[in-house]
């Protein structure tokens, strides 16, 4: 039971007590009050009776007195008036013989009224002649106690109700601030810095807040230190200090890592950009003009390519700018890039500078199964270099965007396979008819390489070929898919979830497209979907990619914390993999994060991403945040994340997708 429950029932049982008691006088002091008052009024009638009979009785006219205490006992509530001789023989008597109860009869046990009855002796020339005697009728008494107890009890009840009201509201108020602190020390237990306690009236109150509000002022200091320091760290080994961009070795471990992803090969266009004519205007304005216009230029760089969905990019040397552009095909690469140089040819610098500056970009493509090819990488970005050369010897006013290729045609996302005459109408059909199948890799624990969950893996079959997500995913965008997608794995992954007895749920993974997270709706419609199957909610985890945060931290936030209300979970993916700062994590009540590829493959021999993991899994673990690791593929980065203690970690090494019959019905 809560305090305020608990002090609420105390002095409500006090105040009912006082009130009880306060009613239990007052009706007992009424009780008292109208027995005086029946003695009185019995005495006063039996001594004015008894002077008006005094006559007739020496008389002994019998009918006159009869007369006169018939009409004193109509005329009054008595109960019984006795006239009596001196010999104590009646002489005139009237009884009430119909008793008229009003109050019930509890009531009349429980407040007994004992009437005295009022006594008069009557004489006549100095001797005693008779007494009379009157007893009041107790049930006038009754009616008027009961009618008072019960004006009494409504009043008090009134009162209790009222009191008890204002009791509430007033220990409402009062320990208002207590619940603040309840759900400021949960915050922090969250590692959720954020919140500022308001001081409250009480001065003991206003010590506590105080005292609170200092320690999450230094706990997020504390916490705010540690993930300066581990983006210190990475961006010393990873980001270009002059336009904040990745460098070329953030942007070699990105593209070598998604060109060797067995599930996400990279497909789309290799770009770069070299600005022409720095040389002469570092010469001519001093390098500090210098970098400040490299600086609006990867602005702009950045701004036009991550229009394109999870695009990389990444000034990589001097003068030099490069990016990954995600299925995308030539046309729209073109587009995109030319779009870039538009935008800087607009630029004050370039419209008033007086050396030569000018923009030049190469593009290569990347198709399905090339990323597989063997030192694709160094082929891919030679072919890039080759086009930027072209752009850059091609004379003033020709074609600034040069694309390699050495075919002259049109190059496709992916080859269209037999028997799929139009893929926008294939994919479409495959959507509404359920046809995908599933694949899961499992996640295994770090410590003890137990199961902790299996993440699912969309696949198309094509007879005998299947196709990974990431070679149908390129098309599935072209066409504005994806979402359609999303909602169709959700919705399948719940019923199948739900179909499958308790105790042989297992958690699932399922991943959503940062797409899907920023169109209007669907995350609304993803929290009532899951809403509907709240016995399965347990089991789930959604991923999303750290792009997200970016490009969608509202529907984000609200996602995870829908989603932690109803008791599911929420994994950032692919974390690192852009610029982005650490600070969201103590916005954002995520249940792990999953580091990227580009720091794995190669964290062996890599003691910046040795010291980059290490970090974060302090800093992942002082926020309670489970930590995994993704394409684990040898023994030595198996080896390496069990000692830095992450919580997870997955890849072929550990285990490959597979179609298993893990959520079949």
């Amino acid at each position: 039971m809560t305090l305020h429950r608990q002090l609420v029932v105390l002095v409500s049982m006090v105040l009912l007590t006082l009130l009880a008691g306060v009613f239990w006088l007052s009706i007992h002091n009424s009780r008292d009050l109208l027995e005086r008052q029946l003695h009185v009024h019995a005495q006063d009638t039996a001594n004015s009776l008894g002077l008006s009979v005094t006559v007739p009785l020496a008389k002994g006219d019998k009918a006159l007195l009869d007369s006169m205490v018939g009409a004193i006992f109509q005329s009054g509530y008595y109960s019984e008036i006795t006239l009596r001789d001196a010999q104590g023989k009646i002489v005139a008597v009237q009884r009430e013989h119909k008793p008229r109860n009003v109050a019930p009869m509890w009531f009349i046990h429980a407040l007994s009224i004992d009437p005295t009855p009022g006594l008069s002796e009557i004489s006549h020339e100095w001797k005693v002649i008779g007494k009379l005697s009157v007893l009041p009728d107790a049930q006038i008494a009754y009616t008027e106690l009961w009618r008072s107890a019960q004006h009494a009890l409504w009043l008090f009840l009134g009162v209790g109700a009222a009191g008890l009201l204002l009791l509430w509201l007033i220990l409402d108020i009062a320990l208002r601030p207590l619940r603040l602190i309840e759900r400021q020390a949960e915050a922090i237990c969250q590692r959720d810095f954020s919140s500022q306690l308001p001081m409250p009236r009480a001065r003991e109150l206003q010590r506590v807040m105080i005292a609170m509000n200092r320690m999450t002022r230094q706990l997020k200091s504390l916490f705010d230190g540690q993930v300066a320091q581990i983006e210190q760290v990475r961006n010393q080994a990873f980001i270009d200090p002059v336009t904040g961009l990745g460098n070329g070795r953030f942007f070699s471990a990105q593209l070598q890592s998604r060109l060797e992803s067995p599930e996400e090969p990279f497909v789309g266009a290799l770009a770069k950009f070299e600005l022409q004519g720095m040389r002469e205007y570092n010469q001519r304005y001093g390098h500090e003009a210098g970098n400040w216009l490299l600086k609006q230029a990867g602005k702009l760089w950045r701004q036009e390519i991550e229009k394109v969905e999870n695009a990389v990019v990444a000034r990589v040397v001097g003068a030099r700018f490069a990016a990954l552009l995600p299925y995308v095909d030539k046309t729209q690469a073109q587009e995109r890039t030319a779009a870039f140089l538009k935008v800087l040819s607009q630029l004050d610098t370039f419209v008033q500078s007086q050396v030569g500056l000018r923009g030049c970009v190469g593009v290569a493509l990347c198709q399905v199964g090339r990323s597989l090819l063997e030192e694709s990488t160094g082929v891919l970005e030679a072919e890039a270099d080759a086009a930027l050369k072209r752009a850059i010897l091609a004379p003033a006013g020709a074609e600034s965007v040069q694309l390699f290729d050495p075919s002259g045609g049109a190059v496709n996302l992916i080859e269209r396979p037999p028997g799929v005459e139009d893929w926008e109408s294939f994919l479409r059909a495959t959507i509404e008819r359920r046809e995908l199948t599933f694949h899961y890799q499992p996640v295994l624990a770090c410590e003890d390489r137990s199961l902790l969950h299996y993440e699912v893996l969309s696949r198309i079959k094509l007879g005998e070929q299947v196709l990974a997500a990431g070679m149908f995913m390129p098309l599935m965008e072209r066409y504005h898919l994806v979402q359609s997608l999303d909602r169709m794995v959700v919705s399948t992954v719940l019923e199948k979830l739900t179909l499958l007895a308790p105790d042989q749920r297992v958690g699932v993974a399922v991943n959503l497209s940062s797409h899907s997270i920023r169109e209007p709706g669907f995350v609304e419609w993803l929290l009532g979907c899951v809403g509907q199957h709240v016995a399965v909610v347990p089991h789930l985890i959604f991923e999303v990619p750290e792009v997200s945060v970016r490009t969608a931290h509202g529907r984000l936030k609200t996602l995870a914390e829908g989603l932690k209300r109803m008791g599911g979970r929420l994994t950032i993916d692919h974390f690192g993999s852009t610029n982005s700062s650490f600070g969201y994590l103590s916005g954002l009540p995520l249940y792990s994060i999953k580091i990227d590829q580009s720091y794995i493959r190669d964290i062996a021999e890599n003691l910046d991403n040795q010291f980059f993991v290490q970090s974060l899994v302090r800093i992942a673990h002082s926020r309670q945040i489970f930590l995994t690791a993704e394409t684990v593929e040898t023994q030595s980065q198996w080896d390496l994340l069990r000692r830095f203690q992450l919580d997870g970690a997955q890849g072929y090494f550990l285990g490959k997708p597979a179609e298993i019959n893990l959520l079949s019905a």
